[in-house]
This record gives structure tokens, C-alpha cells and sequence, in this order.
């Protein structure tokens, strides 16, 4: 199952960790979205995490636990509700691809982010949307890495994503193999910026551990069952894209 609107969604921790929280209003369409833009202690720019949701009508707060964990790494996290939650307008259960492609380009153009240091985190159907569009977010700029939570990729289409780039997924997937290491091989075979993947043993689709019994997303308690594993890898993963030196313009 996945987090919805109806389950709980506590207020992210993020005093003592966030330098600001910036309520950041943008266009979709004819629609005014609002997301958020959490910048970390420390003198900036800092790089930048900019999250495509899961499926679901899901605010913000659905990705509060992984905000708390990026902005402890020194990460700015931009996270957005979607259309019909949270803060935004409209009416949920349309344009989600626009809808998210609108929030990076205002996560983007924020003040106090480093350009040359841009990551995108896709979950689940959020892969699908960022391969459908993702010429159109080079258009805007070009990510230094992307990761793929939950990836629903199968390599003829995970190779649309021209980038550094990271598969996380959970060892109960009924299609590992074909969203795991299919997937990671094709886009090897395609680009020379490589491609490296982690399978998060005991842990249901979305990557929060279940190894001690199923997940209760009634329970507030969900946001710190997050699979320990994972978010390690995808910090240690960003890490090493966030050295690597850049020549040039970014």
C-alpha cells in the first residue's frame, strides 16, 4: 500500500536541521500549485533535491521523513502537494506529469540552491512521469544525478533518462529482475555515466522495512520505518555525484 491523503502525513522534524522553510507558490497549467523549499544549515548555495511524488493525492508531507534525512545531509529538498492537496488548487486526479515538471522549474529558479548541483528523486510512478518528460526537464536543467525509488522502468524506457543515475527497490517486487537488473544493465549499455542499483531486503514497494510486520500508514509512527538501508545508499549515492567537479557552464 501507499501513503494517501486519508493516512497520516505528520509535520516533518525539521527544527534544528532547516536554515529556512520557503512556501513557494507556482503555475501549473491555469492552476496555482504550492510546494516548499527547505534549505539546510550552513552557508549555501547548497545542492539541491527536488522530489516527483508517488502515486496518490499526496501533499508535501508524504515526503517529510526524507526531507528530515536530506537536509540532515546537507541537502535543499523542494516538495510540492499536488493538485487538489495540501496548499495547491484545483481538483486532484489530473495533469501530473505538467504538474510536476511546473515544480521543478520553480524548485530551480530558487535562490540560495546550486544549479551545477541539481538531483531529481523519483518514486514509483514518478520514474514514469520524469522518462515521459525528461527531455523537457533538460530543457530546464540538466539533473547531475537521478534516483529511482520504487522504479517502474524496464529497459526500454529507463534509457530515455540521459543521466547519472541510481535504482533503489524493494526485494518483494514481484518484477525485480526486470526493474532491477534489467533495467540498470540497459542503461549501462546506453551511457558511459553508469548506472548502480541497491534491493532493499525486507522492504514493501514505497521502501519502509517490514521485516518487523506490516506497515499501519494510520499509525504516524510510518515515517520512522523507513528502510535504513536505502536512505543510506541514497545519501552515500548522492555524496559521490555532489564531488565529482564539473567543468564548464552546468
Amino acid at each position: 500500500p501507499t501513503p494517501l491523503l486519508t493516512d497520516a502525513l505528520p509535520t516533518p522534524r525539521l527544527e534544528g536541521i532547516a536554515a529556512e522553510r520557503r512556501e513557494v507558490r507556482f503555475v501549473s497549467g491555469d492552476v496555482e500549485l504550492a510546494g516548499e523549499l527547505d534549505l539546510p544549515m550552513g552557508s549555501g548555495p547548497h545542492p539541491l533535491v527536488f522530489i516527483i511524488h508517488h502515486s496518490g493525492p499526496v501533499p508535501r508531507d508524504a515526503y517529510g521523513y526524507l526531507a528530515e534525512i536530506l537536509l540532515r545531509a546537507g541537502y535543499a529538498v523542494f516538495r510540492f502537494d499536488k493538485r487538489g492537496t495540501g496548499a495547491s488548487g484545483g481538483v486532484y486526479g489530473c495533469c501530473e506529469r505538467d504538474d510536476a515538471l511546473a515544480a521543478y522549474r520553480a524548485a530551480v529558479a530558487q535562490a540560495g540552491i546550486d544549479r551545477c548541483r541539481v538531483f531529481i528523486v523519483a518514486q514509483s510512478i514518478g520514474t514514469q512521469h520524469l522518462a515521459a518528460q525528461y527531455q523537457a526537464y533538460l530543457q530546464v536543467q540538466r539533473p547531475r544525478g537521478v534516483a529511482l525509488l520504487s522504479n517502474l522502468l524496464r529497459a526500454n524506457d529507463i534509457v530515455r533518462i540521459d543521466a547519472p543515475l541510481m535504482v533503489i527497490v524493494a526485494d518483494s517486487e514481484p518484477e525485480l529482475n526486470a526493474i532491477g537488473p534489467e533495467a540498470v544493465a540497459a542503461h549501462n549499455a546506453r551511457y558511459a555515466a553508469g548506472s548502480t542499483l541497491y534491493i532493499a531486503d525486507g522492504a514493501e514497494h514505497t521502501l519502509f522495512d517490514i521485516r518487523d510486520g506490516p506497515i499501519d500508514w494510520t499509525d504516524p509512527a510510518w515515517v520512522d520505518r523507513y528502510h535504513r538501508g536505502a536512505m543510506q545508499a541514497l545519501v552515500q549515492q548522492l555524496d559521490a555525484w555532489s564531488a565529482v567537479r564539473v567543468s564548464g557552464s552546468c
